[in-house]
């Protein structure tokens, strides 16, 4: 079990520490959306307040069909609406709640694509991303298992700690990042691993709708109701939004509107919906059916049975949808300690070995390219997502690829710190590059701040007196981190130079004793 657990761990390291502190970050992912996007300005309207915006913008472009997702969610800062044009080509539009007016946002990969990369990776097919992230999570939930397994006095290594006693400093500090959210770590890989069910088992869908494409959209069209109504072609007038929305909030019990669509506005096939905000494990995809001309209930999917049920509740447990913001940062904290319990793993897998590669004069090519690439992943993506941020700030408004670039400066940054990093390593210079590389990504985070105070008007003391706290928060956080990068390297730096002097001091007695 210990063989298993420590090659188990090694071999998916990379790919795990990536999915994991990409995975951690999506749980602010709309509040990175808002801090990449600061001409936003923050907004406090009703539901009823936005209804006439709603209206106006409705009669204005003749619309029949559309969807309306209201100012009211985290994820939802402004006013969005979305329909199709005369080309029946889909548009979107953010609006002003209380005026109405479109708002301009700069193009960006946002946090969304920090989160999405977690489970879709970059730069390649989505079902090949899919099969390698199952993988990736088979091992980590058999890596989870097999370390409860050969640590079996666990609770009580948790509260052992002996520091200076290197290795055994570095295993207590993995031991620590693993109890302390153990149940959050098995939850986090049981649930990702079944989100990921319809495309790493399909054979049972399958076999009862058959294979293709057009099995896949059967068993999606029955088992998530998604059922649409076609037009009749015959005139009926119907309700006014404000007398439907009305009768919506009636059917769900007064609880908050998130969303409304209509469909086939003024014909007798005219059907209205409406969805609540999701408050609790199941309710993420509750709404409400009506006939839009004469309000009358046609559907209610309130709560959900058997394994869709299921799914929903996983799904809302791996994701905390559901979350309030305490609950959030409890989310965000635990999968911190899940990317250190990783990073702690890769850490003490060249520890322990470390006395050895020193007597042996550097190590073997194998031990050397293995310190490279743990040195170039647990810089290297740091750093990349600094540069994320300040490409956000420092790329041109009006640059037609924006996004795209800043998603390709996280990985040029990551990808070049990665090859720097195994090029020293393997020239003997892994000290020299665990010092610079740690110091470069304090500095690349100690930027953020900066730049973000240069390019806006939303620096922290700004945004402290505004009381915009998405602002305060990612400056805090990236000058804490920028703080432990910097404490971290001049300590190595320190380490790394009495170790340096010890072994020559050791070679110098060794030499004096071949010569007497």
């Amino acid at each position: 079990m210990a063989w298993l657990h420590t090659w188990v761990g090694l071999l998916l390291s990379w790919i795990l520490f990536f999915i994991f502190l990409t995975g951690t970050l999506g749980y602010f992912d709309d509040e990175l959306d808002d801090w990449m996007t600061p001409e936003t300005p923050v907004f406090n309207v009703s539901v009823e307040e936005a209804v006439p915006v709603v209206k106006r913008f409705v009669d204005k472009n003749k619309l029949d069909n559309y969807s309306v997702r209201f100012p009211v969610e985290r994820s939802q800062p402004f006013l969005t609406i979305s329909y199709r044009d005369e080309n029946n080509k889909r548009q979107r539009v953010n609006l002003n709640p209380s005026t109405g007016e479109a708002l301009t946002l700069r193009a960006t990969a946002g946090g969304q694509t920090l989160y999405r990369m977690h489970y879709r990776l970059r730069y390649m097919p989505k079902m090949v991303a899919y099969y390698i992230v199952g993988v990736a999570t088979m091992f980590m939930f058999l890596a989870l298992i097999t370390g409860v397994v050969i640590h079996k006095k666990i609770f009580k290594e948790f509260f052992t700690f002996r520091k200076g006693k290197k290795p055994t400093a570095w295993l207590d500090g993995h031991n620590l990042m693993s109890v302390m959210s153990l149940p959050f770590h098995f939850m986090i890989t049981f649930t990702g691993f079944l989100l990921l069910l319809y495309s790493l088992m399909p054979l049972i869908m399958n076999a009862h709708y058959g294979a293709g494409k057009e099995g896949k959209d059967a068993f999606y069209k029955e088992y998530f109701n998604r059922t649409s109504v076609e037009k009749s072609g015959v005139y009926q007038s119907s309700l006014d939004i404000d007398k439907l929305l009305s009768i919506g909030q009636k059917a769900m019990e007064n609880k908050p509107v998130a969303w409304m669509s209509l469909s086939h506005l003024n014909d007798a096939n005219s059907q209205f919906e409406i969805g609540s905000v999701h408050q609790t494990l199941s309710d993420s995809r509750d709404k409400w059916v009506f006939d839009a001309n004469t309000g009358k209930l046609l559907d209610e999917q309130v709560g959900h049975q058997s394994s869709k049920s299921f799914y929903y509740v996983l799904r809302s447990l791996h994701e905390g949808l559901f979350a309030s913001t305490s609950l959030r940062w409890l989310y965000f904290l635990t999968g911190l300690f899940g990317t250190a319990m990783i990073a702690s793993g890769m850490v003490l897998w060249t520890v322990k070995r470390r006395s050895k590669s020193i007597k042996e004069g550097g190590g073997s090519f194998g031990y050397r390219f293995t310190e490279g690439l743990n040195l170039g992943c647990l810089l290297g993506l740091p750093s990349g997502i600094a540069v994320y941020l300040l490409a956000n700030r420092l790329l041109p408004l009006d640059f037609s690829a924006r996004a795209a670039a800043e998603v390709n400066s996280l990985f040029l940054t990551w990808g070049t710190i990665s090859l720097i990093a195994v090029v020293m390593a393997l020239l003997k210079k892994a000290d020299a590059a665990w010092v610079k590389l740690t110091y470069l990504a304090g500095v690349l985070f100690a930027s953020v701040p900066v730049v973000n105070a240069l390019t806006t008007n939303l620096g922290f003391f700004n945004a402290l007196i505004s009381k915009n706290w998405v602002f305060v928060s990612v400056d805090l956080i990236c000058t804490l981190v920028s703080i432990i990068c910097i404490t971290l390297a001049i300590y190595l730096q320190k380490l790394f130079s009495k170790e340096c002097k010890e072994t020559k001091a050791v070679q110098q007695r060794v030499l004096t004793r071949t010569q007497a």
